[in-house]
């Protein structure tokens, strides 16, 4: 039913994590072709190793979280894990700082990162308008209420 993604320059600034590196880590690799010694390849191995870790970080942190809303569970994915909740047992939804926040009928809450501004503390109102409603309808349909 949707996908929701951290924000736009939550994304941008995950590539250039990894751009950033990346493209230093090539330019050493310049440096040991225009200059083969094994200090130049230390080096290279070295930025390497870094460029991979910014990667996997701005990945991990940024690029792979997301809010999916599917007919039968909705699905977290937050750098701290992967949470399915079934629809069954859901009671409301809201927007907390951390993103939206599904309560469930036993009184626990659930997190969606992927609605909030890089944890930067700022609510992400016109996004989760559409997961709102999302939410709304699907529980409208799932108790048999009709229809406002």
């Amino acid at each position: 039913m949707g996908v929701w993604r951290v924000s736009r320059a939550g994304r941008l600034g995950g590539y250039l994590l990894i751009v950033g590196p990346a493209c230093g880590a090539l330019s050493t690799w310049w440096g040991v072709l225009s200059h083969p010694d094994l200090q130049n390849a230390d080096s290279a191995g070295v930025a390497t190793a870094v460029a991979l870790g910014f990667a996997f970080f701005a990945w991990w942190i940024l690029l792979r979280v997301r809010l999916e809303l599917t007919t039968d569970t909705i699905v977290m994915v937050n750098p701290w894990g992967t949470q399915r909740l079934p629809w069954s047992r859901v009671s409301a939804v809201s927007l907390g700082n951390w993103g939206a926040q599904f309560h469930t009928t036993d009184g626990f809450t659930y997190t969606a990162y992927a609605l909030s501004d890089l944890a930067g503390g700022t609510r992400q109102d016109e996004r989760f308008t559409d997961v709102r409603r999302i939410t709304e309808t699907r529980l409208r349909l799932r108790d048999g209420r009709p229809r406002p």
